[in-house]
This record gives C-alpha cells, structure tokens and sequence, in this order.
C-alpha cells in the first residue's frame, strides 16, 4: 500500500506559527506545538516581509524526520531598464552545465565532468540491483534514485547561486528549451550502441529546467531578472559574421569554427555569447517601448521569421552590429 510521504496544511486553519520558533500543528490528535529550525534567511523571511501560504508536511524517510516546507510570497520592485543595466547570457548543457558571458566579455565555465561521473556510478548500481529483485535490492533503488536528485539539486543550487552573485542588477538571458528532448536525436533498441545508450540516459536525466527555475527565482529575490530567449541556432551561428551552419560544429563537438570567417571558439561559448546578444536585444526594445517580453513571440510564423531574421543581423561588436547600440549603459 502506498502512502504519501506528503500532507497539505492551509495556513492559520490547519498551521500557525508562534513565537520563539515555533510552529502549531493539526493533527487527528489535535494540534501539536513543536520547536522549528531552518536556515537564518528563510527564518527571517518568516517572522518579517513575507506573506506566508500553505505549507505541506514531508516526512523524510531515511532521516527519520519531518520538514514544514512553507510557501512565501514576496514583494519586490518592478524591474526597470535602468535597474537591470547589465546582460548576462547563460548556455545550458552535459559536458557544461552552464557557461556565461556578459557584454564585457566575462566568462565563466560550470563543469558537469564530476556529475556525470556520480551518475554513471548510480547507472551500473541501479542496473545491477535492478537484476536481482529482491526487496532490499528494491529498497536501495529508492535510496539511489534518491541520492541522485539531491546530488543533481545542490549542483544546480550552486551553479545558480554562482551566477546571480556573479552578475547583479542584470538581465539573464535563457534559453527557451522547450521540447528539446524531443528533438534531440537518438538512436534506440538494438541500434545503439553502448556510447549511444549512455547518452541518451544523459538527455533523459538533464535537468537544465530545474536549472532554470533556479537561476529565475533567485534572480528575482536578489534584484536581477530571467528571461527567456529563441534557441534558435544559437549554437550554430557565428557570433562574429552571422553565417549559419551545422557544419561550424564539427562532429557537434566543443570547437566552433564558422566556415565563412573562420572564427574558432568554444561551442558553448559562441551559444553563450549568442544568448547575450539575443538578451541585449530585448533590453534595448524593452528601452523603447516599455514593455518587456519575458518570453520569445512565438505565437505565429510571421512574429518567428521577424525575430529571426533580426537575430542574423546581430555580430559581437558593436561596430559590425546596427542593432546594438548600448553594451549594458
């Protein structure tokens, strides 16, 4: 029989928070008051600003113990052209989780060498007790599948935090990777070979959206914004002459070399730089019409081709560009 790990508390009917650090509970033998501890921020969020919502009881299995995770709503300023001066774009991927680059050129690598590594170890384990069946092999897939997540949310928690520290006051350009699974090309059954096999477990694992929601919300509490971005292309245009083309990746790997000009990079790099482009375009509209779009128009092909064809004309300089006239004021 299943039972959920989890409850739902509505806020002053079901939980309420007391002074002292404490917290009073519904429960079917009545309300219990027990002593809450929590990280100093949140903490603070909780006895001051922040208008508190339903929270829902989780209870942590191995750990043997019980967390009130608490909903908060927080009000912060509208953001301005003038508050968000800087443009940050981030490129999400496997062998780098993350890679920056702002309009000054600086630039910052987030390497998943070290998770991918702790996955393919939970692979071959899960593999292997996945052969035997019992219960206790059954148990330990819950605790493996488990330690993978946790593992894959600090990474992300730490690279976000990186980034928001690394770029305040700043415009954060995303990619919109809507779908990309499905478009990803992979090659299943019999076909794959055992590379293959290990790389589609990788795309069916990456967890680029919960990196996103991460760089978004802390973004937003610490007075930056995120914003999402066409992906097209951006890792196949030169960010140099514009010219467009699978072939600038060889074999997809990590060097870019346009074949027009000739520019060499780092492929996750030139997706970067393309994000940030892209990012600072939409500041400058947000400049001149007051109205941010915090997503790509996508809405119909005549909105999708317009982008688009402004998206060719942008280069990395601002002497080869038109379109770009500020580089963050």
């Amino acid at each position: 029989k299943y039972v959920s790990p989890t409850l739902t508390y509505n806020f002053h009917r079901d939980y309420s928070l007391k002074k002292d650090a404490q917290v009073s509970i519904l429960t079917l033998q009545g309300r219990v008051i027990v002593p809450y501890t929590g990280k100093s921020s949140h903490v603070a969020l909780l006895q001051q600003e922040a208008h508190i919502g339903a929270a829902k009881l989780w209870y942590d299995k191995p750990r043997k113990q019980f967390y009130l995770l608490i909903s908060l709503e927080i009000e912060v300023a509208d953001p301005t052209p003038e508050t968000h001066k800087e443009v940050v774009g981030v490129d999400v991927g496997q062998r780098y989780l993350a890679v920056t680059t702002d309009t000054r050129g600086k630039t910052a690598f987030y390497s998943g060498k070290a998770v991918r590594a702790q996955a393919d170890h939970y692979a071959r384990l899960t593999k292997r007790l996945q052969k035997k069946g019992t219960r206790s092999a059954t148990r330990r897939l819950v605790v493996i599948s488990g330690r993978e997540r946790r593992l894959k949310q600090a990474v992300n928690h730490a690279i976000s935090h990186r980034i928001i520290t690394a770029h305040p006051h700043s415009l954060i350009g995303l990619e919109d990777l809507t779908h990309i699974r499905e478009r990803t090309k992979r090659t299943h059954g019999k076909k794959a070979s055992r590379k293959q096999r290990r790389a589609n477990r990788h795309v069916s694992k990456w967890a680029f959206a919960e990196l996103h929601r991460y760089v978004a919300y802390k973004a937003t509490l610490n007075g930056s914004m995120g914003i999402k971005v066409d992906a097209y292309h951006t890792s196949q245009a030169c960010p140099q002459c514009g010219y467009v083309s699978p072939g600038n990746r060889p074999n997809k790997g990590l060097v870019f070399v346009c074949q027009t000009c000739h520019f060499s990079l780092h492929a996750d790099l030139v997706g970067a730089r393309n994000i940030t482009l892209r990012t600072l375009l939409t500041r400058q509209d947000w400049m001149s019409t007051g109205h941010l779009s915090i997503a790509p128009d996508v809405s119909c092909d005549e909105a999708k081709a317009a982008n688009r064809q402004r998206y060719a004309e942008l280069r990395w300089s601002t002497d080869t560009s038109p379109r770009l006239e500020l580089w963050g004021d």
